[in-house]
C-alpha cells in the first residue's frame, strides 16, 4: 500500500483530534472507496467516532441532570480510552496494517456491507 493510503488512514483514526470525527472519515470513506485499506480504515474510525460520540453526548448529559458530577470520572476515563484506540489505530495504520477497535469493530462489519 502506499504512503498516501496510509496517511489517509491516519487521518481518519486521528480527526477527532482536530475536531472532525465524523466528516474526514466519512468523505474519506466516500472519496477511496476503491483503495481496501483505506475503506478499512475509514468505515473502522467513523463508526468508533460514532459510537464514542453518543456515548459521551449520553454521559455528558446524565452528567449534567440526573447524577451531576458523579459521570465526570467515566467521561473522562471513556475520553482517554477514546484517545489511546485512536492513538494505538493511527501507529497501526502508519505501519500499514488493518486496526479493529476491540469493542466497534462487529458494528463496522455490519454497518458497512460490500
Amino acid at each position: 500500500m502506499s504512503s498516501e493510503s496510509k496517511l489517509l488512514g491516519a487521518l481518519c483514526h486521528g480527526s477527532m483530534f482536530i475536531g472532525l470525527p465524523i466528516v474526514v472519515p466519512l468523505l474519506v470513506y466516500l472519496i477511496k472507496k476503491d483503495d481496501q485499506f483505506v475503506n478499512h480504515h475509514a468505515r473502522e474510525s467513523l463508526v468508533m467516532h460514532i459510537i464514542g460520540l453518543i456515548l459521551g453526548v449520553v454521559v455528558g448529559i446524565s452528567c449534567a441532570i440526573l447524577i451531576g458530577f458523579l459521570l465526570i470520572i467515566p467521561l473522562v476515563i471513556l475520553g482517554l480510552i477514546y484517545s489511546i484506540f485512536a492513538i494505538i489505530a493511527i501507529i497501526k495504520c502508519l505501519s500499514g496494517e488493518y486496526y479493529h477497535y476491540p469493542i466497534t469493530s462487529k458494528f463496522a462489519v455490519s454497518w458497512f456491507k460490500d
